[in-house]
C-alpha cells in the first residue's frame, strides 16, 4: 500500500501486518491486536453509533420538523399511489432527482404499507408569535402511539430508509480514511465517528430527506475513485462511475464531487495519459447516460435545470420554499451567511429555529480554528507519502467545491446557506478535522494518537444534550 512503512519520508518496518483469515490486525510478536486493530469492529460500532442517534432523532422529532419533509413525503406518495413522478404543482420537491424518492415508494409497496402524506393543521402562531412556539405544525399525542400503523408507519420507514444511506455515509468516511492513513486506525475511526455523531447528519438520517442519500453516493465516489488512484483496476473505475450516477439521480450537488474524482483519475491514477482520458471519459458519460434524462426533462418542461422560477411562482402550492437569491454585496454575507452555515452544519433544529446556545457554536468554532492549525502543522512538515498528499488535496478541493457551490445557489438561485448542503463534503470536513487535531500532538503522520478522538467525545456530549435538553423544551 503506497505510504504504508514511512516515516518522516524514510522506510520502516511495518508495526503489524493483517491477517486476512480473521479480518485482524496482529501485533509485531504475533498475537491478536486490540480493538482498533479490527475493520470490522470499527464499522460496526460506527454503524450503531449512527443507528441510535438517527433513531433517537428519529422517535423524538415530530412529523414535518424538519426543513423539507413534508414536501419529501408528498414525492414518495405521490410516486406510490400514480407510479409516476410528481410534477412541480403536486409538491416543490419534485424540482429533484427521484431515485431516493423512487426507493422510499418502492420499498413501501414491497412491504404492503400505506401511502404515507398525513395532512396535519399548521401552528397559527408559527413563527415565533409565541415564545416557545418553534413547531410549524399542531401534533396530537396519537403520532407517538405504538406501535405506527397506517401513513405514520410508512413515515417512520422512510425515516429509516434515510438512516440506512447514513450508515453507508459513515462507513465510506471510515474506509477513505483508512486507505489514505493504512496504519491509523484510530484516525480513521475518529473520521467516521465525526460523521456519526454530528448531530445536524444524525437529525437529517432520522428524517425524511435525500441530504443522506446523496451524501452515500458521494462519498462512494470518493473512495471508489481514489481505490482507482491507487490500484488503476476497472472495477473501482465502474464502481465509482456507477456511484456518481446515482448521486445525480438523487441531487444535482454531486456536481462538486465528479470534479474531484476526475481529477483523482486524470492527474494522479498510474496509468498512461491516453488511458487516464478514457477513464474521465467513463466518469463523465455514464452519469449522463443513467442520470441526464431527469435533468434534460426539467429543461424541457421548465426552462431551467433547477427549475427554480417554477418552485418560486408554484400555483397551488401551500407554500413557497424558495426566496430570491441575494447577489454578494448584501449585508447578510457579512456574517449571517457564515453564521447560519456554520451552526446549522453542527446543529439547527426545526425549520432551522432550534439551536443550542451560543457558547457551544463558539467553542466549535475554536475546535475548527485548531483543527486548521494542526492541518498548517502537516502541510509545513512534508512527511506524507504521495498518496496521501494527493488524497488529501482532493478533499480539500472536495470542501471548497461544496462551499462555493452553496454561496452560488445562494446568489444565484435562492440565498440557502445551510449546513445540510455540504455533506457532499463529509468525507473531507471528517478526516480533516481529525487529522488536524492529531497533528498538534503527535509529529509522525503515520502513527495514530488520540487526540483524534477529541471531536467525537463532544460530538456525543452534544447529542445526549439535544436529546434530553433542548428538544424536550420544544416539542
Amino acid at each position: 500500500m503506497v505510504g504504508a512503512g514511512i516515516r518522516d519520508g524514510r522506510p520502516r518496518a511495518d508495526r503489524g501486518s493483517p491477517n486476512p483469515s480473521v479480518g485482524l490486525h496482529t501485533s509485531a510478536d504475533g498475537r491478536e491486536a486490540s480493538f482498533w486493530s479490527s475493520r470490522w469492529l470499527h464499522l460496526a460500532s460506527l454503524a450503531l453509533l449512527f443507528i441510535g442517534f438517527a433513531t433517537a432523532y428519529n422517535v423524538r422529532v415530530p412529523l414535518y420538523e424538519v426543513p423539507d419533509e413534508e414536501a419529501h413525503i408528498g414525492y414518495v406518495d405521490h410516486i406510490l399511489r400514480t407510479g409516476r413522478l410528481p410534477a412541480i404543482t403536486d409538491t416543490y420537491e419534485a424540482a429533484g432527482a427521484p431515485l431516493y424518492h423512487a426507493s422510499g415508494a418502492g420499498v413501501l409497496k414491497l412491504l404492503g404499507l400505506s401511502p404515507p402524506l398525513i395532512a396535519l393543521p399548521r401552528n397559527p402562531q408559527f413563527p415565533g408569535l409565541v415564545p416557545g412556539q418553534m413547531n410549524q405544525y399542531l401534533h396530537t399525542p396519537a403520532e407517538d402511539h405504538l406501535p405506527f400503523r397506517g401513513p405514520l408507519l410508512s413515515i417512520h420507514v422512510l425515516r429509516v430508509i434515510s438512516t440506512l444511506f447514513g450508515v453507508g455515509t459513515v462507513l465510506f468516511v471510515y474506509l477513505i480514511a483508512r486507505l489514505l492513513f493504512p496504519d491509523r486506525p484510530l484516525l480513521a475511526w475518529s473520521a467516521g465517528a465525526n460523521t456519526a455523531l454530528l448531530p445536524q447528519f444524525a437529525l437529517v438520517g432520522g428524517s425524511v430527506m435525500n441530504d443522506t442519500a446523496v451524501a452515500f453516493f458521494a462519498a462512494a465516489a470518493i473512495y471508489f475513485s481514489f481505490r482507482f488512484m491507487k490500484e488503476a483496476s476497472a472495477r473501482w473505475l465502474l464502481a465509482a462511475a456507477g456511484s456518481l450516477s446515482l448521486g445525480f439521480l438523487t441531487e444535482g450537488s454531486m456536481i462538486v464531487v465528479a470534479p474531484v474524482c476526475a481529477s483523482a483519475v486524470f492527474f494522479f491514477s498510474p496509468l498512461s495519459w491516453r488511458r487516464r482520458a478514457t477513464a474521465v471519459a467513463l466518469l463523465a458519460a455514464a452519469p449522463v447516460v443513467i442520470a441526464g434524462w431527469f435533468y434534460l426533462d426539467q429543461l424541457l418542461t421548465y426552462g431551467e435545470v433547477f427549475a427554480a422560477d417554477a418552485m418560486r411562482t408554484c400555483p397551488g402550492c401551500s407554500q413557497s420554499p424558495l426566496g430570491p437569491g441575494l447577489p454578494l454585496g448584501d449585508p447578510h454575507y457579512r456574517g449571517h451567511f457564515q453564521s447560519l452555515l456554520d451552526r446549522s452544519y453542527w446543529f439547527a433544529g426545526g425549520l432551522l429555529n432550534v439551536f443550542v446556545v451560543d457558547a457551544m457554536y463558539q467553542f466549535l468554532d475554536i475546535l475548527a480554528g485548531t483543527a486548521v492549525g494542526g492541518l498548517v502543522l502537516i502541510a509545513v512538515r512534508k512527511n506524507l507519502s504521495s498518496l496521501q498528499r494527493q488524497g488529501l488535496l482532493l478533499l480539500g478541493a472536495l470542501l471548497l467545491l461544496a462551499l462555493l457551490e452553496v454561496l452560488f445557489v445562494s446568489v444565484r438561485i435562492s440565498y440557502q446557506p445551510q449546513g445540510r448542503y455540504l455533506f457532499v463534503a463529509q468525507p473531507a470536513i471528517a478526516l480533516l478535522f481529525a487529522i488536524g487535531f492529531a497533528a498538534l500532538f503527535q509529529r509522525d503522520p503515520q502513527r495514530d494518537h488520540v487526540a483524534a478522538l477529541l471531536l467525537p467525545v463532544i460530538l456525543l456530549g452534544l447529542n445526549v444534550g439535544i436529546l434530553t435538553l433542548t428538544l424536550p423544551t420544544v416539542y
